[in-house]
């Protein structure tokens, strides 16, 4: 028997070891000793028994019979060896009563190599064992700024406090990702019932990811877990059964394999104005839908009577109803608390026929994300930036534009140097908008500062009126229309010595031109035209007439004009807010990977200008609110 399962794992060694040869890489194990050749060791830690992943298993310690084993760690040595002997022995006693005693292992970046024992490894890899015991010593390398290191680095950090070894990553943030998802607090330990249950999760996905083809996908199982679990709760995970999971993996395996492309989110920067047409060749087949009526629901995280914000978006759905008159069956959804019936609602109009929802509240993506898995049929929008998921598509406006031109303003009225600017939160796109109003307040103003200042962490001795800062009487207001009118939202406004604020320019997000664009393109068919797989940002401007500016009466129309030719430019494309290459604080440069920043480079930006007096907050610094926003669609550097 012993010597059958030889032969068949020879086999699997040998068509491991040609597999290698034909791409150009080594065909046997590799030797920890000659990794660490160039590598500064800081640090040894004995971690003491450890049950190791197999699949972690990755290579030897020393040189000696590195030869013995493909890759894989099958044999490569004839049957008629003394090697093939002794392997077959220890087949028969793992046939027999298992083999009980833990191999000698270094553990180096997640991975182990393994001393004494990998014969033993050999034959409990071939009957695919998931995990196998051994004494490990972790050896740490020094911090470096390669990906691998840094994943490694924060891999440490998770394995303080879970002792999981399992889950691998391929992206940063993803081991603190985990922690949240999994229900922990950061910094909160794991018990034993904790890994218990986590090794039993990964242990059902694995295989159902697998089965799917996920193991020809260049994405860890982990990677793809961290997607799953973004759109089924952990505990429902659990509880689920493999056939379960296989089901839901499948309904949303564009979410997976989107992870796989260079640029996952495609961002539309304008409307599509035509019709889709069909491939050539293909004109009788009906390849775009376009249907002739459509039931659109609005789901607001607040109501109409109290917030702004709603009230903005209820004129574009009743834009629709102007437009396009009895094609379209409109119904609002007011008061829906993300946290508590948003799934829940979001099921309810799904399941009664809704062909597209808008959700206008950003903290409503992830109950969007989790009921479009089941409904694929209804098209998920949501008010949002840079979201990575084929499921929904988000929409939203670009702020850093009219950021520019008031900028601009200030820089032209302010009797001082120094104008403030309020941001609401750290999220994708507000630097560009802090960096953009720096921009233009630099245009007409060289030597101006700005002061920048954070709705999400108030502070009394830092007024957000600027009212403790003599020399900052224009600034920029906060833009936090979530809430209900907790503040009044100025724009550009100007603090008067008797305490009044006067509004000076208000930066208008015309919602109108997105929802009637956006059904547009649904009705002519360039929705579907499309779709390629990757998820999909509507990001529109001044040029498309997503973004405007309203201005206060009594402006010296000089400076009217200005704006407005400099308005007339950016619309052209003729303007270019960032110049090739911009100072950060610091004076650090940063300029784009081309001529001009890409919307990506732009979205992504996590630095501030050089002339702004202020700091990108840390995760712990937000308020909770804040903080369920960043885990959404906050920077990494906040994340992280």
């Amino acid at each position: 028997m012993s010597k059958e399962e030889y032969k068949s794992a020879l086999k699997a060694g040998q068509k491991d070891y040609r597999a290698h040869v034909a791409r150009g890489q080594n065909p046997y194990l590799p030797v920890l000793d000659d990794i660490l050749v160039n590598v500064n060791i800081v640090a040894t830690e004995p971690l003491g028994l450890v049950n190791m992943p197999s699949e972690s298993i990755v290579g030897t310690k020393t040189s000696g019979r590195h030869t013995a084993f493909a890759p894989n760690f099958m044999p490569l040595l004839d049957e008629d060896t003394e090697f093939a002997t002794k392997w077959s022995v220890l087949c028969d006693a793992h046939l027999d009563e298992g083999i009980r005693n833990p191999v000698t292992a270094y553990e180096f970046l997640n991975q182990f190599y393994i001393e004494e024992g990998n014969k033993r490894v050999s034959v409990l890899k071939h009957f695919e064992a998931s995990s196998i015991p051994g004494t490990v010593t972790r050896l740490i390398p020094a911090r470096n700024d390669s990906l691998e290191n840094r994943i490694y680095y924060e891999f440490l950090d998770f394995y303080k406090l879970s002792k999981v070894n399992i889950v691998q990553f391929s992206r940063l943030g993803s081991y603190a990702k985990l922690q949240k998802l999994v229900c922990k607090a950061k910094g909160e330990e794991w018990t034993d019932d904790d890994r218990k249950n986590f090794n039993a999760l990964h242990t059902k996905f694995r295989k159902q990811f697998r089965a799917l083809g996920g193991a020809r996908l260049p994405l860890t199982v982990g990677d793809a877990l961290l997607v799953y679990l973004s759109v089924y709760r952990y505990t429902d995970a659990c509880d689920a059964t493999p056939a379960q999971i296989k089901e839901n993996l499948s309904k949303m395996w564009d979410e997976i394999t989107v992870l796989t492309k260079d640029q996952a989110v495609e961002v539309v920067l304008e409307p599509q104005t035509e019709a889709a047409k069909p491939l050539s060749g293909l004109s009788k087949l009906n390849i775009f839908t376009r249907p002739s009526e459509l039931r659109v629901t609005f789901l607001h995280e607040y109501n109409e009577a109290s917030s702004a914000w709603v009230r903005a978006h209820e004129k574009g759905r009743d834009a629709l109803a102007n437009t396009f008159g009895d094609r379209v069956i409109l119904e609002s959804r007011e008061n829906v608390d993300p946290e508590v019936d948003a799934e829940q609602v979001l099921e309810e109009v799904a399941h009664d026929g809704a062909d597209v929802v808008f959700t206008t509240s950003v903290r409503m993506h992830t109950a969007c994300l989790k009921v479009a898995a089941q409904h694929p049929k209804t098209k998920f929008l949501n008010c949002s930036l840079n979201a990575p998921h084929p499921l929904v598509r988000t929409y939203y406006p670009r702020t850093y534009e009219a950021t520019y031109i008031l900028g601009m303003l200030a820089g032209i009225l302010s009797p001082t140097n120094v104008v403030g600017y309020v941001a609401p939160n750290p999220i994708y796109g507000i630097p560009a908008a802090v960096n953009a109003y720096a921009q233009g307040l630099r245009a007409v103003r060289p030597e101006g500062r700005v002061v920048l200042r954070w709705a999400c962490m108030p502070d009394p001795d830092h007024s957000l009126t600027f009212a403790d800062r003599e020399d900052v009487t224009l600034y920029y207001a906060r833009d936090a229309r979530e809430a209900p009118d907790s503040h009044r939202d100025y724009g550009l406004c100007q603090r008067l010595p008797n305490g009044v604020i006067r509004p000076l320019g208000l930066p208008e997000w015309r919602w109108d031109v997105f929802y009637t664009e956006i059904l547009r393109s649904i009705f002519n068919g360039s929705w579907d035209a499309a779709d390629t797989g990757k998820a999909i940002n509507y990001w529109w401007g001044m040029k498309s007439g997503a973004v405007g500016i309203r201005y206060s009466h009594g402006l010296p129309g000089g400076s009217l004009q200005l704006l407005g030719l400099m308005e007339t430019q950016l619309h052209s494309g003729l303007l270019t807010i960032f110049p090739a290459q911009v100072y950060g604080q610091k004076h650090l440069l940063h300029s784009p990977k081309k001529v001009v920043y890409t919307p990506k480079e732009l979205m992504l930006m996590d630095w501030l200008d050089e002339c702004v007096e202020g700091t990108l907050p840390g995760y712990d610094q937000l308020d909770v609110k804040t903080r369920a926003l960043a885990d959404i669609c906050g920077l990494d550097v906040i994340k992280g």
